[in-house]
C-alpha cells in the first residue's frame, strides 16, 4: 500500500480521456442530461459508517459522496479510468482508495489495487479524483467485467471501524465503432454530449472535469457541469471546487 502526498491535479488531466480532449477549443454549453444504464448495483454512494461523523467531517454538505449515477454503476471504455468523489471538510489526515475484482455473485475476491493518500492539504473539501495508474502492477479493467471501488476517510487510524466509506461500481465496455467515428469528428462540447447520451459515465465526467479545470471561468462549462450533476441528483455539490488531492 502506497502513501502518497496530495499533488497538483491540473497537468495530469490534460492527458486523460482516450484522446477526446482538444485543449483551448471554445465550448458552447450542451444541454447535458446523462443517460445511465438501466442496470443498478448495490452499495451506497453517500458515506456513512461512523457513529460520530461530526468528529471527522463538517461543512455543507457534510457527507462523503461518490460521483456516480443513482444506479451506483458507471460505464467506461478506458482500461484505467479516473474516479471522482465529493470530499467534505474533514479532520481526517488519510483517505484510502480500493478497487475490488468480484465473482459472479458480485462478492469481493480480492483487492486488485489499493492506495492510501495524505489528504491533510485538502481539509477544506471539494471534488477529488484519482486515476488508476498505468504504471501500477495491475492489468487494466477487462471488458464486460464488474469491479467494486471504495473510498474511505480514515477518521481514526487506530480504529478502522470509524471510517466513513462510499462504494460504487465500474464496468468497462467495448468501444462502439460508430461512436468512435462520431467522436473523432465532433467538437469537444459535442463529444461530452455524445458520451453522456451513450451512458459512458466515467468518460463523460472525466472529459468535462478536465475542460472545467483548464477553463475555470468559462460559464458554458460551469452550466454543463451543473446540468450533468443535476441529471444524477447531485446538484447540491455542483458549485464545489476541484481540489488538488489524491493524485499519483
Amino acid at each position: 500500500m502506497d502513501i502518497r502526498s496530495c499533488t497538483t491535479v491540473t497537468k495530469r488531466w490534460f492527458s486523460i480521456g482516450l484522446g477526446l480532449l482538444i485543449a483551448g477549443l471554445p465550448l458552447a454549453a450542451p444541454a447535458i442530461e446523462f443517460q445511465p444504464p438501466k442496470r443498478g448495483m448495490p452499495g451506497r454512494r453517500e458515506g456513512g459508517g461512523t457513529r460520530d461523523p461530526l468528529a471527522c467531517v463538517r461543512g455543507k454538505p457534510s457527507r462523503l459522496m461518490a460521483l456516480l449515477p443513482t444506479t451506483n454503476l458507471g460505464l467506461t471504455v478506458t482500461d484505467y479510468p479516473r474516479f471522482f468523489w465529493y470530499m467534505p471538510q474533514t479532520k481526517a489526515k488519510l483517505a484510502e482508495f480500493t478497487l475490488f475484482e468480484v465473482d459472479e455473485n458480485l462478492e469481493d475476491r480480492q483487492p486488485v489495487y489499493q492506495t492510501t493518500f495524505n489528504i491533510a492539504g485538502a481539509a477544506s473539501g471539494g471534488i477529488a479524483s484519482f486515476q488508476l495508474p498505468t504504471q501500477a502492477k495491475m492489468a487494466g479493467l477487462k471488458v464486460g467485467k464488474d469491479y467494486r471501488w471504495t473510498v474511505s476517510l480514515i477518521c481514526d487510524p487506530s480504529n478502522r471501524m470509524r471510517d466513513i466509506e462510499i462504494e460504487g461500481w465500474v464496468q468497462r465496455v467495448a468501444v462502439d465503432p460508430k461512436l468512435t467515428k462520431q467522436l473523432t469528428r465532433a467538437t469537444v462540447s459535442d463529444r461530452i454530449q455524445l458520451l453522456a447520451n451513450n451512458g459512458l459515465w466515467f468518460d463523460t465526467v472525466t472529459t468535462l472535469a478536465a475542460e472545467r479545470t483548464a477553463h475555470p471561468t468559462d460559464p458554458a462549462l460551469k452550466t454543463s457541469w451543473t446540468e450533468l450533476l443535476q441529471s444524477i441528483q447531485l446538484d447540491a455539490i455542483a458549485d464545489q471546487p476541484f481540489i488538488p488531492c489524491c493524485q499519483k
